[in-house]
Formats: C-alpha cells, structure tokens, sequence
C-alpha cells in the first residue's frame, strides 16, 4: 500500500496525470514511463527517547544507536538545553566554528539523521534551532547539547531490506 501511494504521489507531483487522454485499451498513459521506484524500507520501527536533566544528547544517540545495531534511521524532538554547542561548517578548515551557548534555552527544531560510517558504526548528524531567554534564536549543527529539563525525541529506524538469500 505504501509502495502505491508513494508512486501516485510521485505521479501526481508533476501533475502530467490530469492532462493525459486514455490508451486505445482504456488505460491512461503513465505520466513518467521511465521512472524506477524502489521501496527502500518496507518496515519501520519507531522510538520515543526522553533524555533527562544533564543528559548529553550526542552521546546518549550514539550509545542508544550501538546497543540497538542502527544503521539507518531519523528523528525530531523539543525540549530544552541549559548549556549547549553548535557549530557552524567551515569548508575551507574542514571543520566547525564552535558557537557555544550556556545559557537556558528552548530547543524550537531539532532534526537529524543516523548513519552507518565506513566501518559500520552509528554517525549521529543533529541540526538545530534553540531560543534564549532574550528570545534570540541559534541555529546549526548541534556539537554537544545538555538537557535541563527534558528532551522529547521521535526516531524511525530503517529495517534493511532482506537479501535474496535470506528470503
């Protein structure tokens, strides 16, 4: 069902659908005939993980990622930080500026992925924007964050797909 409404969707995007008149046999032509879909992940597992006061946020993913074998997966959350890092990509250094921030502060966005590196092991990426009191928002990768109050975060782990030989 997911695999067909993913297709429609795809199909509708370029709105071509509506326009196109039927085939001799009654079928409507397909707007994108050459167009290859792959279903990357027929299952899903879903976790909801609520860090605590002081909780360091990158090392907790990381550890949860590892006890848990994730390759694959993303995640929302809110909550808040007292003291936090974020950084900001320098290409030229090949490396983050570090913004730190140790103040209380909303955490308004916070996304990201995890990802296995070359050599199997979970890489947490986090982006995020957090308001301080002034109501002044910080934005960028998330370096280090510690919770003061509570962290409410939403993960979809990515099942792989079986291999021909395990089916």
């Amino acid at each position: 069902m997911r695999f067909q409404s993913a297709v429609l969707i795809l199909m509708m995007a370029g709105g071509a659908m509506a326009q196109q008149g039927a085939k001799p046999d009654g079928e409507k032509k397909v707007a994108a005939p050459g167009m290859h879909v792959t279903e990357i992940t027929p299952a899903t597992r879903r976790f909801e993980l609520v860090f605590s006061k002081d909780d360091e946020v990158i090392a907790g993913l990381t550890e949860f990622a590892e006890k848990n074998h994730i390759k694959t997966a993303d995640f929302t959350a809110i909550g808040a930080f007292g003291k936090a890092v974020l950084g900001f990509y320098e290409p030229e250094k090949r490396a983050y500026k570090p913004f730190p921030i140790n103040e209380e502060m909303e955490i308004a966005s916070l996304t990201g992925n995890i990802r296995a590196d070359r050599n199997g092991k979970p890489n947490v990426h986090v982006h995020c924007v957090v308001a301080t009191g002034d109501g002044v928002a910080h934005a960028g990768h998330l370096l280090e964050g510690h919770i003061s109050l509570t962290l409410q975060l939403y993960m979809n782990v990515e099942e792989p797909l079986p291999t021909s030989a395990s089916k």
